[in-house]
């Protein structure tokens, strides 16, 4: 990753963490945003208000840090906040505001057809324009059906708003650290659950502040696990089922399709104890080819 990048990225760590105090810790009218769904990707009232705060608070003005220590595994970095203080959003977009040019840059940043980002900023240094996607959650309880697999973006920032009776609490960070690691049974598209208490004990896990030194940890296994999900999610979801049939006992709060899996597997056994040595292999040959 080159210097620039790795500038922008350090900017963005610290707006995210600064955006996310600022919410949980002043009056800011959260509570009273009207919210149409479980959602938060069709909620325009909440899309709005996100839009008119992050062009509020733009910038790292206020930050109380000196510098930003990055882990990756057993490496670090370290940039002084003083270096981040050019850079600023310049403009804050909904998906219809999108023009023909920006849909074509987002769509070749992504493995599947065009998905609209729920907000996609405008990122100043002073010379350079940038440009970065965000994606907006919001639950009441915590776990919700996260994007389909094909659209999930493992490193998009994304803002998880948690919503009570009398407040509303805020958590920011990369998607993928969002991702609860279960994938419900798709209707459709598969779409991995996140959580907002994921993202939430994330931060506090790998994310501290001391001496006012912001340090974020990042482990290469902890991401591959979850990279793992969304790039073979069959795999995934076999691995469960498998899980399912070894156990010795029903669990708590059964999936609907555990005894259907059940069965499939009772059908299974009793076709292939018909079968001679040669037919498994041809079977197994068959299915391994089978697979898309």
């Amino acid at each position: 990753m080159n210097t620039t990048q790795n500038l922008l990225n350090s900017f963005l760590i610290v707006y995210f963490y600064k955006i996310e105090n600022e919410l949980n810790t002043t009056k800011n009218g959260l509570e009273t945003i009207k919210f149409q769904s479980e959602e938060a990707n069709t909620d325009e009232h909440l899309k709005k208000y996100f839009q008119e705060f992050l062009l509020k608070h733009n910038d790292l003005s206020g930050v109380k840090l000196k510098k930003l220590a990055v882990k990756i595994d057993s490496e670090e970095h370290t940039i002084y906040i003083e270096n981040l203080q050019p850079y600023r959003i310049t403009s804050v977009l909904l998906p219809e505001q999108l023009n023909a040019e920006q849909k074509k840059s987002i769509t070749e940043s992504k493995k599947s057809v065009y998905t609209s980002p729920d907000l996609y900023l405008e990122i100043t240094d002073g010379v350079n324009i940038y440009f970065e996607s965000v994606e907006l959650k919001s639950t009441k309880d915590n776990n919700i059906p996260g994007s389909s697999v094909q659209q999930v973006s493992p490193f998009e920032w994304v803002i998880f708003v948690k919503r009570a009776d009398k407040k509303v609490l805020v958590t920011t960070g990369f998607y993928i650290n969002s991702i609860t690691e279960k994938l419900p049974f798709p209707d459709r598209s598969p779409r991995p659950q996140v959580g907002f208490k994921t993202l939430l004990e994330w931060n506090k896990k790998y994310r501290k502040v001391e001496n006012e030194v912001l340090t974020i940890e990042n482990i290469t296994e902890v991401n591959n696990e979850k990279i793992k999900l969304l790039s073979d999610w069959q795999d995934f979801l076999a691995t469960e089922w498998l899980e399912i049939i070894k156990s010795e006992e029903t669990r708590n709060s059964e999936k609907w399709f555990n005894n259907a899996i059940r069965k499939f597997a009772l059908k299974f056994l009793d076709y292939t104890e018909e079968l001679t040595e040669l037919d498994k292999k041809e079977l197994k040959s068959k299915l391994i080819k089978l697979i898309k």
